[in-house]
């Protein structure tokens, strides 16, 4: 029993020695607020060149908070800011979900150089973009480094090909495959 005891304090100490943790960042929530600026319930609407109306209800709004990994693990992070609206169906019987998401990569104190950011339609397309900062910059100030118009667009999507994200606004219009324009209306 005791060379078990000892065989266990060792492996123990091995594993110990060394070990620390991979510290992830939270979402910085101003960096949220300024290019998804949502809360549960909220509703936006969207026209049309034909003065049609579509209100979509925002489902969710996230962002991601701090964590870490364990056991010397030297793991990517990724921090997010993410929502999700829906229009139940419109004129034309379909239902519209847009689930929108922020990804940054880096560990705590690393300076990030990619911003991914996606739009999926009804699970089954994806619009996304990826923005590579020119000179790598910690996460509290990414935002400093953005632009105030982001444009994301797939030309041979079904539903969705195009969506307008402007700072301090958020989604201001997406056009759908037959080439209408929405436009938020404010």
């Amino acid at each position: 029993m005791r060379k078990i005891s000892i065989i266990i304090t060792i492996l123990l100490s091995i594993f110990s020695i060394g070990c620390k943790k991979t510290h992830c960042p939270a979402f910085p929530v101003e960096f949220a607020n300024a290019y998804f600026p949502y809360s549960k319930n909220q509703e936006l609407k969207f026209t049309n060149s034909q003065q049609e109306i579509r209100g979509f209800i925002i489902r969710s709004a996230e962002n991601s908070g701090s964590w870490s990994y364990e056991w010397n693990c030297n793991c990517e992070c990724v921090a997010t800011s993410s929502f999700e609206m829906y229009l139940k169906s419109d004129s034309s019987g379909v239902d519209y979900w847009l689930d929108g998401l922020i990804g940054i990569y880096g560990k705590e104190g690393d300076p990030i150089d990619v911003i991914h950011i996606s739009f999926g339609i009804l699970s089954s397309e994806c619009l996304t973009k990826t923005l590579e900062i020119e000179e790598p910059v910690l996460i509290t100030e990414i935002s400093k480094y953005l632009e105030d118009t982001i444009i994301i667009e797939k030309e041979n999507n079904k539903i969705i090909k195009r969506v307008v994200i402007v700072k301090e606004k958020g989604l201001v219009s997406y056009t759908t495959a037959d080439g209408e324009e929405w436009k938020l209306v404010e």
